[in-house]
């Protein structure tokens, strides 16, 4: 037998694969749990963001004296969200990431300063 032959002999080469079939075994599932983590994230975040400019319109029109009621326009401009792709009317915003979708909720729909102020409420999510 020559021993100046190079390469791999096939046990190496099938353990290279086996290791390699175990390693994704492992990594896939972990990698679309952060993917699902960092949706939730976003949601959370735009979220916030929601119901922060809803504070924010409430208490300017609160203050200004203002009594014309607003929709999720003036809530949704005032809120500033970037980087996400998102469709919204008077109650609801849909916002999808990550190839999720999430669903948010503003009640009442007659929002008017001083007497009714909006809270929103998020569908069923994981968080």
């Amino acid at each position: 037998m020559l021993r100046n032959q190079k390469g791999f002999t096939l046990i190496e080469l099938i353990v290279i694969i086996v290791i390699i079939g175990i390693l994704a075994a492992v990594a896939i599932p972990r990698y679309l749990d952060l993917t699902r983590d960092a949706a939730n994230g976003t949601a959370r975040g735009i979220l916030g963001a929601l119901r922060s400019a809803n504070s924010l319109v409430f208490a300017d029109r609160l203050l200004k004296g203002t009594i014309a009621s607003y929709t999720m326009d003036q809530i949704v401009n005032n809120a500033n969200i970037q980087g996400a792709t998102y469709a919204y009317n008077a109650t609801n915003f849909t916002l999808t990431a990550g190839g999720y979708t999430f669903l948010f909720t503003i009640s009442p729909t007659n929002l008017q300063a001083p007497t009714t102020y909006g809270t929103y409420a998020a569908a069923t999510a994981t968080w």
